[in-house]
């Protein structure tokens, strides 16, 4: 069988030499004339298959024994296209071991809340040993066709790990810990090579077993937090009648930023989750109003509401007592300030800033803080802008020209001190915020039809403001006579209050209900 003669015709030699089999079996023993030969060369490459699996899936491998593997494993795809059921079952039973070995240890179990950086440590081992060595095997493995038992198999063994850590006693930020982590893993096409799940209620049935836990703990820490808040401020005697402002307005910030932070915990999951979580922090905050604020809020419009519409009129009309607290205490501080700054009385504008940064200096620094102080130094900027105005309005401009000089400058000067104190404390810098130096320009501003295009471009911008202040302005420096006056306002109305509808957009400010 497969021989060929010599050039003489007279000889044969074998086409196929004789392999030598491992693990002491030899082959050598056949004849040419037997039958069987490719079975024993196949069998010979699974043998060859095995020993190769074993060492590259031991610690001890080399690069230069991968470059070998890598040949074994394209031989038998050559003579194959699958495995005996029982040399499959070897080369399983080899992978599974590997995996079993290579996989990190659990950390210990420790108190509730105390686990968040131990289970960060072994997922982020876990994941970075799964990718590590399936890029390392898949050269081999995937020729043998066994690259995919591998990724298999590292699916159970991690899916019984996050089952393990799932059955401890959590604490809703490691139940987050958790769900993050598997979203981040599976839903990410730059994982799906690492962590493909066959078995899509696998990976299913786990998140839903982690959201059953999730949400009861996450319903106690809402009400707990709520609950604590509530039972600071009555420790403290404050109730309806004896709650000063500044107690208020930290109530309402204990209450915003609890809701905001669970909320957008859940939301970095997914909204189906964040939805949940907001029915919950709504139902809590209804026990809270009710206990807290209901003497408070307590107009017809929440009382013929119900379900989320009630909890939501509440919130707003929280929202809006806060709001007109802080516009009541910063029209107090400015017009305290700019009367004594106006009469001379050697105030510097600085001091005001300075009065208005401490204000808000126990805001807190978090992402909720940061978006409550930007409207609440909206709110601020407005007080001010209109007291600054009413208090030069009321003032004598050559008493203010003989003290200050260029009054208009002045005047823009102090606008920018302002406005920069503010956009530091905010980090952002509103249109809306630029009135008081918008209204300097008037001051500056001397020639009738120059007037007339700044006046235009304020009645356009600011045009409540502008027929409030616009009009005194023109009128208190004393330049113009009336007949001009008369025909810088004409015009600058008619232009500036009737723009085209789309040369203007409106950026109506966002509310604090955000979460909402």
């Amino acid at each position: 069988m497969f021989r060929r003669k010599t050039k003489s015709g007279n000889e044969e030699k074998p086409l196929m030499k004789n392999i030598q089999q491992t693990e002491g079996e030899q082959a050598s023993g056949y004849s040419s004339q037997q039958s069987g030969v490719p079975d024993l060369i196949a069998r010979n490459v699974e043998v060859r298959l095995l020993n190769t699996l074993r060492k590259i899936l031991s610690d001890q491998s080399t690069p230069e024994d991968f470059d070998s593997a890598v040949e074994v494993s394209k031989t038998w795809r050559k003579l194959h296209n699958s495995y005996s059921q029982d040399w499959l079952c070897k080369y399983l039973q080899e992978i599974d071991q590997f995996v079993e070995r290579r996989f990190p240890t659990l950390p210990a179990e420790g108190p509730r809340g105390s686990q968040v950086e131990q289970i960060q440590d072994f997922l982020k081992s876990a994941q970075s040993m799964i990718r590590n060595d399936v890029s390392r095997l898949t050269p081999v493995l995937k020729d043998a066709g066994l690259l995919v038992h591998l990724i298999d198999s590292y699916s159970r063994h991690l899916f019984t790990n996050l089952d393990l850590l799932l059955n401890r006693d959590l604490s809703v930020q490691e139940i987050f810990c958790l769900l993050l982590w598997g979203k981040d893993v599976f839903f990410s096409p730059d994982s799906q090579h690492f962590f493909r799940v066959d078995d899509p209620l696998l990976l299913t049935g786990w998140i839903e077993r982690a959201k059953r836990k999730l949400l009861p703990k996450l319903q106690n820490k809402i009400s707990t937090i709520l609950q604590n808040i509530l039972c600071y401020d009555e420790k403290q005697g404050h109730n309806e009648d004896s709650m000063d402002e500044e107690t208020f307005i930290r109530v309402y910030l204990d209450v915003t930023q609890c809701l905001n932070a669970v909320i957008q915990s859940s939301k970095k999951f997914s909204h189906t989750l964040m939805c949940t979580t907001q029915m919950l922090c709504l139902k809590e905050l209804h026990h809270f109003v009710q206990g807290f604020f209901a003497p408070r809020l307590n107009s017809p419009a929440t009382n013929n509401s119900d379900g989320l519409s009630n909890i939501i009129l509440m919130l707003e009309e929280l929202e809006d007592h806060a709001l007109s607290i802080v516009q009541k205490m910063m029209k107090h501080l400015a017009q305290t300030f700019l009367r004594r700054y106006f009469k001379g009385e050697d105030e510097q504008i600085q001091m005001l800033t300075e009065a208005i940064q401490k204000q808000f200096a126990s805001l807190p620094q978090t992402d909720v803080g940061k978006e409550i102080q930007e409207i609440f130094v909206n709110v601020t900027y407005d007080c001010v802008s209109h007291m600054y105005l009413d208090c030069l309005v009321k003032s004598k401009f050559r008493q203010l020209e003989k003290r200050w000089g260029n009054v208009g400058e002045r005047m823009r000067e102090d606008a920018l001190s302002l406005h920069n104190t503010l956009i530091e404390m905010s980090g952002s810098d509103d249109q809306k915020n630029h009135l008081l130096q918008r209204m300097s320009e008037v001051l500056l501003c001397s020639d009738v039809d120059a007037l007339k295009i700044t006046c235009c471009h304020l009645f356009r911008d600011f045009p409540q403001d502008s027929e409030q202040y616009v009009p005194d302005l023109l009128c208190w420096k004393r330049v113009l006579s009336k007949r001009q006056v008369r025909e810088v306002l004409d015009v600058s109305r008619d232009l500036g209050l009737n723009p085209k509808p789309s040369c203007f957009p409106c950026q109506p400010l966002k509310g604090l209900c955000c979460f909402m």
